[in-house]
């Protein structure tokens, strides 16, 4: 099972698509019994994530697999105690990967402290969560280690595929996971529903929207994975456990694009595939 669990709405009023606003109790409960009964063995959370850490705490984990990432802006001198402090909320003894969540944080003193982490056992694979791929090229320029990346990639945004960098990734022996396979939801959206901002974006959507309108939203959206052989994990987050059913049984039956008609659904406009551009509110 290549799909992992993103843990951001169990946090955070996370989403375009979100309607629920944050997971209560008995749904969170449901979506991480579903998980394991469907073989999905990682969660993916942050310190950025609200609540998500505490929360992942107060129920049983100790069975998956769990990343987790700094908060962004960290300095050096707080990754210790920063650590210390998710591994207390998550009540785990340790993390199996830890990222920067973002690349511009590194510097050397901050590696040093996360590789004292590591030998202590108390971490596992470093590495770093990108946004675009040349954050990738200056990451290794300087050295810093990379045994585990996570990058965004969906139907609009196949910056890395078609970069190359999932080759190299994977030639260095870097784990990678992918995030952003719905953007945000907005690729399992109908039309009508997409909020006035997307509509700057009618040419790319209308292109995705009329690419084989036999298939569902979310069909679409998974017949990226086969394309994606290097890519360990997919982070996909939900806000209900039947979500996450649909999403299992979609992953069961792909139904794979060919490369060249995946390649006529990139779109290279930030507005459209960084998130952190939209104005929706």
């Amino acid at each position: 099972m290549r799909l992992a669990l993103g843990t951001v709405q169990f946090g955070l009023d996370y989403g375009v698509s979100n309607r629920a606003g944050e997971v209560p109790d008995d749904e969170l409960d449901a979506i991480l019994t579903l998980a394991r009964k469907l073989g999905v063995d990682t969660l993916d959370t942050a310190q950025a994530y609200g609540k998500a850490e505490t929360r992942l705490g107060s129920h049983h984990t100790a069975d998956f697999q769990l990343v987790g990432k700094l908060a962004p802006g960290i300095q050096a001198t707080e990754v210790a105690t920063s650590v210390a402090g998710s591994l207390q909320r998550l009540a785990r003894p340790r993390l199996d990967g830890l990222l920067l969540h973002r690349s511009q944080d590194a510097n050397p003193a901050l590696f040093e402290q996360l590789a004292e982490l590591q030998r202590q056992g108390l971490v596992g694979k470093l590495g770093v969560s990108v946004y675009a791929p040349e954050e990738l090229a200056l990451w290794l320029a300087q050295g810093y280690p990379l045994e585990l990346v996570q990058l965004p990639a969906n139907l609009l945004d196949q910056r890395f595929l078609r970069s190359g960098w999932l080759d190299r990734l994977q030639a260095l022996g870097c784990e990678i996971h992918v995030r952003s396979l719905f953007l945000q939801g907005l690729l399992l959206m109908q039309p009508a529903m997409r909020p006035d901002y997307f509509q700057a974006f009618a040419r790319p959507l209308a292109r995705l929207d009329d690419w084989h309108p036999h298939l569902s939203p979310l069909q679409k959206a998974l017949s990226l994975i086969p394309a994606l052989p290097q890519v360990s994990r997919f982070v996909v987050g939900v806000c209900h456990a039947h979500e996450l059913a649909a999403i299992a049984s979609t992953y069961a039956h792909l139904h794979p694009g060919h490369d060249d008609e995946l390649a006529a659904l990139a779109c290279d406009e930030p507005g459209l595939i960084n998130p952190a551009m939209w104005r929706t509110s």
